[in-house]
């Protein structure tokens, strides 16, 4: 089943972004609380910090983001840093717990083709760092061995009421480099909540059919002018394949 599920959707990705390069308008549905990120910026001079209670559930355990911190912050119109540390609990099946600093994360996102300016879609880059924030982490098995380098591009557009966006990208590791790709789709409803849906896929470059291909479902709810509330719940798309679950809620701060 495998074999004839996952190369189609690199082909249906791909479809997807030439389809939307003759329809106008964008809005932005991607990033917190989805995998797919979109090419928003934040403004320049503030700050979005993303704060979050993340897990994740497989065959051989369960793994908690508790918390993740996601700082971002405008640095112009079209570009913004990004910090993200998570702090991990790992149970693995028949073992106890292990907790400790998840890896380190710095991206700069550029968003180098605005809607804005009268363009059918928008585009960024969003390069992003990793590398070990804690040796012991990686000695535990919490983390693997770092560095890394991801270099993604995100697209983003809009058909009718619906948002969509888009990104793919390559990842440089130790051991096998990965792809990453994926699409998202939302509606926002009375500008005070989005309804989101999202396929999302990574896995190494030269083995397809072992890549995680997973569906996200969520949704952002605008509590305040500064604060929304973050959440989604997926699963892999392929049955009996990892992850069997994964679930993201936390809150985002505007300022």
């Amino acid at each position: 089943m495998t074999k004839h599920i996952f190369p189609r959707f690199p082909a249906i990705f791909l479809a997807l972004l030439a389809a939307i390069f003759f329809v106008q308008g964008t809005k932005a549905q991607g990033g917190p609380p989805m995998i797919t990120d979109d090419t928003g910026t934040v403004p320049k001079g503030h700050w979005e910090i993303n704060t979050a209670f993340t897990w994740e559930r497989t065959a051989d355990g369960r793994m908690f983001g508790t918390p993740l911190l996601d700082v971002n912050y405008g640095l112009s119109r079209n570009t913004q840093l990004k910090v993200e540390i998570p702090w991990i609990v790992l149970n693995r099946n028949g073992e106890r717990s292990i907790n400790g600093a998840g890896n380190t994360s710095v991206a700069v996102r550029w968003r180098f083709r605005d809607e804005r300016e009268h363009h059918r879609v928008a585009l960024s880059i969003y390069p992003a760092f990793e590398f070990n924030t804690s040796h012991s982490s990686v000695r535990r098995g919490i983390v693997d061995k770092g560095p890394e380098f991801l270099m993604p591009l995100q697209i983003q557009t809009q058909i009718g009421k619906y948002g969509i966006n888009g990104d793919v990208g390559y990842r440089f590791k130790r051991g096998t480099d990965e792809i990453i790709y994926g699409f998202v789709v939302g509606r926002t409803f009375r500008e005070k909540f989005d309804v989101l849906g999202e396929i999302h896929g990574t896995g190494p470059r030269n083995h397809l059919g072992a890549n995680e291909v997973v569906y996200n479902f969520g949704s952002r709810v605008k509590l305040t002018k500064h604060a929304t509330l973050l959440l989604s719940a997926g699963s892999s798309l392929i049955r009996n394949r990892d992850p069997q679950f994964i679930g993201y809620a936390g809150l985002q701060l505007n300022f």
